[in-house]
């Protein structure tokens, strides 16, 4: 083969190879962003139901208080909550800190930085 062909070979592998560098950026950024918005999702979604068994919670207990609700019940009502909340607590903490190893925070804590963040 001849020098020539060589180095055309070569330029338009070298050319084949930033094509597909250049194209796959975009796609890993889009994939990355799918990610954490599936992780934001999930993380907000665990903090409402949270939120939601809170209030439950507080309305056990003021039921109890108002003498509607018997202590057994209050007592094994709130051991299935706690328990839930420790769940659900350990679930989103996992989330957050897979989220933070994929840098879905890394714009906000920039944002947050400049002292431009919501």
């Amino acid at each position: 083969m001849s020098l020539v062909i060589k180095r055309w070979c070569l330029v338009l592998l070298w050319s084949l190879g930033v094509l597909c560098v250049s194209i796959s950026s975009p796609q890993a950024q889009e994939d990355r962003q799918n990610k954490c918005s599936e992780y934001f999702t999930e993380i907000i979604e665990i903090q409402k139901f949270r939120e939601m068994l809170m209030i439950g919670a507080e309305e056990l207990i003021e039921r109890y208080e108002r003498g509607l609700l018997k202590k057994n019940e209050l007592d094994a009502t709130l051991a299935v909550w706690y328990t839930t909340e420790n769940e659900l607590r350990q679930k989103v903490t996992k989330l957050y800190d897979t989220a933070y190893a994929e840098k879905c925070f890394e714009n906000e804590s920039k944002r947050t930085e400049r002292r431009d963040a919501p």
